[in-house]
């Protein structure tokens, strides 16, 4: 038993509650177990209970046995005058009393408590599979299930609003400059991601408006910046963007990055730093407004085709300069618009919902994830092989926030379905 383990018992009403009476014998009856209390002073605010014919209305303090209390020094605290109930799993050293020394009546749980639900608890704490509850999540109610998941997936978007608004707070609240930069930011995948999101910090939207339609200029402002136009080539090609990129960094004043922050280390060459970089300048070349696009954007179909570019001729044929390779169409694929569109476009959407006060705008976010497949990852291979297959990116996101969230902090007391398999 521990405290946590406690509340939810309390909270959830997991005990016997037949009979009911206090250590002194009182019967008791409980109307309300109150409102969990995350802040100081007592656990549970707004209870009600009955003693004998008494109503009682106040706030109710849950220890593991009576001692906590002193030790706790709540008999000195006036923040605690308002308990009416102590209630312990098991009843040890004298009983609770406020700063005036009236006595709190306690309610013993240790024999109210139904010993599966210690036992299977206790089994969650120690196993060691994927998810805590792996074994047993089969017993959970598939109606909860469902239902929690639907709550994650919200949960899951609210999370990242607030880093859509710490963008927005250093991007002198430029929604173009902000999805731009997430853009890069999962263009460099979990590697790369941070000088991605570095190089598109430092090169405003503002910035490729003026060169949208320039290959050779949209290529020397992205690798000029990055840092890879220094140094000695023979192909004339970067030869030419760096003398490009030299009057560009002059013109608005640039700070190129050091080479030497981009890893290549085990990266297939589908994901080098280059060839993703060359990926970032022709998208920049379609379309510089992404977020005014998928702001009008009504079909899935339409976003998608803003993420469809091809690479320059060079890079169908480099993944480094200087260093030819087999030519192919390089081209940003369809997994990643999908895991853009996933992890870029839904989430700023809910969140510019949320900024501008339109519920329009986060529903389309939500009916974009359903209406995209699911992400194909570990996290979801595990889930499957539970027996939840994703039929969308809505439900694989849900999985994701469930896993990373709840199951891998041991959150099951927080969780409905841990709450099922508990109860």
């Amino acid at each position: 038993m521990n405290e946590k383990l406690l509340y939810f018992i309390w909270k959830f009403r997991l005990f016997d509650q037949y009979g009911l009476t206090d250590t002194d014998g009182e019967p008791l009856e409980l109307i309300h177990p109150g409102i969990q209390n995350t802040n100081s002073g007592a656990d549970f605010q707004q209870g009600k209970i009955k003693i004998g014919k008494t109503l009682w209305a106040g706030s109710i303090e849950l220890h593991l046995n009576s001692a906590d209390w002193f030790a706790h020094k709540h008999e000195t605290d006036k923040a605690y005058n308002n308990v009416i109930l102590h209630v312990v799993y098991e009843q040890k050293g004298r009983v609770a009393v406020r700063q005036n020394g009236e006595v709190i009546p306690t309610l013993e749980l240790k024999k109210r408590i139904n010993a599966n639900l210690l036992s299977r608890y206790e089994e969650l704490e120690k196993l060691k599979d994927w998810i805590p509850c792996a074994r047993f999540f089969k017993d959970a109610d598939e109606f909860v299930t469902r239902s929690f998941l639907s709550r994650l997936l919200i949960e899951r978007l609210e999370s990242k609003v607030e880093q859509v608004r710490t963008l927005l707070s250093t991007s002198e609240n430029d929604w173009e400059n902000v999805m731009f930069q997430m853009i890069a930011r999962y263009l460099g995948a979990s590697i790369n991601k941070d000088a991605f999101q570095t190089l598109a910090k430092s090169l405003p939207v503002k910035i490729w408006a003026k060169h949208q339609h320039d290959t050779l200029q949209r290529e020397a402002l992205v690798f000029g910046q990055a840092g890879f136009l220094e140094g000695d080539y023979n192909d004339e090609y970067p030869q030419q963007l760096r003398k490009e990129y030299n009057y560009l960094k002059r013109l608005y004043q640039l700070q190129p990055m050091e080479k030497h922050i981009w890893k290549f280390l085990r990266l297939r060459p589908a994901n080098f730093p280059t060839l993703r970089l060359a990926q970032l300048a022709a998208l920049m070349g379609k379309e510089v407004k992404l977020f005014s696009r998928i702001l009008d954007a009504k079909d899935v179909k339409l976003i998608h085709q803003y993420f469809e570019v091809e690479v320059s001729e060079y890079w169908k044929s480099h993944y480094h300069f200087d260093k030819p390779s087999r030519k192919s169409d390089r081209h940003l694929g369809v997994g990643m618009s999908r895991i853009l569109l996933i992890n870029v476009v839904a989430p700023v959407l809910f969140a510019y919902g949320k900024y501008k006060g339109n519920q329009d705008f986060c529903d389309r976010a939500v009916n974009l994830l359903e209406s995209c497949k699911p992400e194909g990852n570990s996290i979801i291979e595990g889930w499957k092989k539970l027996g939840i297959k994703p039929a969308s990116a809505f439900e694989s996101q849900s999985l994701l926030q469930l896993k990373t969230e709840y199951c891998d902090t041991f959150r099951c007391l927080d969780c409905a379905i841990g709450h099922s398999i508990l109860s």
